[in-house]
Parts: C-alpha cells; sequence; structure tokens
C-alpha cells in the first residue's frame, strides 16, 4: 500500500500548502520520473487518488488485451521486470542511493512479496478459477480489510464516515461486477480473490507503517518490483507459452502496464498512502472498479448497462463519503 522522501543534503519545507486529505511539506529530493518531486508534492491528494484509480482501472483493459497473446502471470513477471528496471535506472540517474542495513531492506521485500508479488499472482490465479465478477467482488474486499488491521497496526480511528462509505462503496461496486458473474465458480477462485485482497490490504499497511525516509520513492518502489519479478517468475514457470504471439496490440499493452499501470501508479500510490490515512487510500479499489468496467465499454466495446451506470454511481458516492464525510459533518456541526 511512504511519507515524503526526504533523501538529499538540503531541504525546503517553506510552503505547507493545506488539502482535503490533510497537511504536508514540500521538499526538495533528487527527481521522480523525470518530474521535480515538488510537483508531485503540488498535486492534491484526491487528484493522487483518481489517477491511480484510472490507472488500476485501465489495467484491466489493457491486462485483457495482452492476454490474448502472452499467458496472464508472464505478463506479470515481464512487466514487473521492465517497470522495476526503468525506475531503478530513473532513480540512480537523479542521484539516488541504494537501501541500506535491515530497516530498509526488510520492509521493501516485505512489500515486493506481498504488495506486488503474491497480491498480483493471487488475482490471477482467481481470474482463472472464477468469473470477473465474483473475482472482483472478492477483491474489492480490500479496503474493508484495511479498516480491520488500520487501527491494529496504524492507531488510525475507525471513524462512522470511513466504515459507511466502505460499506456504500462495496455494495456499488458488487453491482457494477454482477454483470460479469457468470461461468463455473470454483472454491479456489473465491479463496485466491479474497487473499489478494488481504495481501493487498496488508500491503497498504506496509506503506503507512514503514515509510522509509531517507530513501527516494522511485528507489522504493523500483527495488520493489524488480524482487517481486523473482516471485511472479517461479509463480509463471507453469505458465503455457506455446502459443505467444508478437502483435501490436500486445506491445502496445504492455507497454502501459509497465510504465503506467504500475511503474507511475504506484509511485503514485505510495505519495497518496503518505498523505491520507491506510483507509482513505484503500477506497481507490472501488473506483478502479468503476474505471474498469467504463473503459471495457469505450475502449472494447463491452456492455454498459444502466444497472452498471447505478452501481458506479453508488460507489462514487460511498468514496466521497470516505474521503470528505468528517470534513462536511465538521462543517454543518458549527
Amino acid at each position: 500500500m511512504n511519507p515524503p522522501p526526504t533523501t538529499g543534503p538540503s531541504e525546503d519545507t517553506t510552503a505547507t500548502p493545506r488539502s482535503s486529505f490533510g497537511s504536508f511539506r514540500l521538499t526538495k529530493r533528487p527527481t521522480v520520473l523525470g518530474v521535480a518531486p515538488s510537483l508531485l508534492k503540488r498535486v492534491p491528494p484526491i487528484a493522487l487518488f483518481v489517477g491511480v484509480a484510472f490507472c488500476w482501472g485501465m489495467n484491466s483493459v489493457a491486462m485483457k488485451v495482452a492476454g490474448r497473446y502472452v499467458p496472464p502471470l508472464t505478463i506479470a513477471a515481464a512487466r514487473s521486470l521492465v517497470g522495476g528496471v526503468v525506475l531503478l535506472a530513473l532513480a540512480r540517474a537523479g542521484g539516488s542511493d541504494w537501501p541500506r542495513g535491515r530497516n530498509e531492506w526488510r520492509p521493501i521485500i516485505a512489500l515486493a512479496v506481498v504488495m506486488t508479488g503474491l497480491t498480483t499472482a493471487a488475482l490471477f490465479l482467481a481470474a482463472k478459477n472464477a468469473p470477473a465478477g465474483i473475482v472482483s467482488i472478492f477483491t474489492n474486499t480490500m479496503p474493508l480489510w484495511t479498516a480491520i488491521m488500520a487501527p491494529i497496526f496504524l492507531n488510525e480511528k475507525l471513524r462512522p464516515n470511513v466504515l459507511v462509505g466502505l460499506a456504500i462503496g462495496l455494495g456499488g461496486t458488487v453491482i457494477v461486477a454482477w454483470r460479469a458473474i457468470e461461468g463455473e465458480i470454483k472454491v479456489a477462485g473465491v479463496v485466491f480473490g479474497l487473499v489478494a485482497a488481504l495481501m493487498s490490504a496488508v500491503g497498504s499497511i506496509l506503506y503507512k507503517k514503514y515509510p522509509l525516509p531517507r530513501l527516494d520513492r522511485t528507489m522504493v518502489i523500483g527495488v520493489q518490483l524488480a524482487i517481486s519479478t523473482v516471485v511472479l517468475t517461479v509463480l509463471a514457470i507453469p505458465d503455457d507459452r506455446s502459443h505467444m504471439r508478437l502483435r501490436w496490440q500486445l506491445v502496445l499493452s504492455f507497454v502501459y502496464l509497465a510504465f503506467i499501470g504500475l511503474a507511475v501508479s504506484f509511485v503514485m500510490f505510495s505519495e497518496l498512502v503518505s498523505r491520507a490515512t491506510a483507509m482513505q487510500s484503500s477506497a481507490v479499489a472501488y473506483l478502479a472498479t468503476v474505471f474498469g468496467v467504463v473503459l471495457g465499454a469505450v475502449l472494447l466495446h463491452e456492455r454498459l448497462s444502466w444497472l452498471v451506470l447505478i452501481g458506479g454511481v453508488i460507489t462514487i458516492v460511498g468514496v466521497a463519503i470516505v474521503q470528505f464525510g468528517e470534513q462536511l459533518r465538521n462543517r454543518f456541526a458549527r
């Protein structure tokens, strides 16, 4: 699932802009993805939230296209390798230090195994054993798992607006995903879907609990992806690659999956987690589902019914309650 990195000899804390998710500080650091981190820090948290949701929603579309030509776990391992190498190259070009010592390596390894390793593998295995709608419903329990763990491990308060918003958001995603429930449902599909949600929630908690302030965010995510490549490569060994085909659709989808859908989105997500609570950040999974369905309709001409649109509106209402419910309550209480 890192407060602003503080790598570098100097720090400028003269500006302290406010956002709907709270206050944050601007600091000077090595470049992230070729863009000054101070610019990333100027992006409002709600914009990061929507941006990550869009990237993750588009992931589902790109993965459907790429999956026509290459086995899913093979794609996952390859995109993790490419995304990790690119981020590491950018981090080193910007002067970022490598992780040092157990206190830095342990959280990164844990994130690699849990967040971008086991979560990805479980998601693909769930898709093999259950309809897309069922997979979406169970993987979208991730914010609920986060709501259970955040008070325990992060001492975050479970506010009423967050609990209500998460419940409404889950209900909306169930409606959105309902149209895709067709075909045989295996127990393995349900189990893997829940495992994917649980591992993703654990990853969000780890991001928040171990901020690694000395390291640049690009370096952290780059090392994380490089390590998760090993996990995914081992899991991808049984994949049948005899029918792999190289097509321009595959190349375009893979470029998106590796660079935007993985590398950029995780840098953005780690920035979001550093400025919002884990529970607020986890709600991005709900909005990502809505984006995935809408983008599938636009780009892949998938069916988009009124029921899906209603579910999407309910989901957005739930997300809004999570993010802004406390502020609205305080405003009306005055």
